[in-house]
């Protein structure tokens, strides 16, 4: 159940924007979101595809060739690329994730078998 209720919290997320982030500049919503992702990996809640290079899970094109990268990544790429609504709508992914793999890891650090 925690699962799903994870996957629709992110799906919220991605469809609407969060007040006040989207008229924020980039560096400080940057940093926010980065934050947010530190805590949760001081925790071991860190998600996958929030900033790991090896991230599979957003693709964009670069000229002209499709490019496989991180949410953060694709943050930063469309941000010096000036595009400046895709580039907080990642960040706001970024934020949330961090945001969630605290809770979950907080959730879950007393998890186990139970015998």
């Amino acid at each position: 159940m925690k699962k799903m209720t994870l996957k629709v919290a992110l799906l919220a997320a991605v469809m609407v924007a969060v007040p006040g982030v989207a008229l924020a500049d980039f560096d400080s919503a940057r940093k926010a979101a980065v934050a947010e992702v530190d805590k949760a990996k001081k925790v071991g809640g860190e998600w996958r595809d929030t900033r790991w290079k090896k991230s599979k899970r957003v693709t964009i094109k670069v000229d002209g060739k499709k490019k496989k990268m991180s949410f953060l990544a694709a943050a930063d790429h469309y941000n010096k690329a000036g595009d400046s609504k895709k580039a907080m709508k990642y960040l706001d992914i970024v934020k949330f994730e961090g945001e969630m793999g605290y809770q979950q890891a907080m959730e879950q650090k007393n998890a186990g078998p139970r015998h």
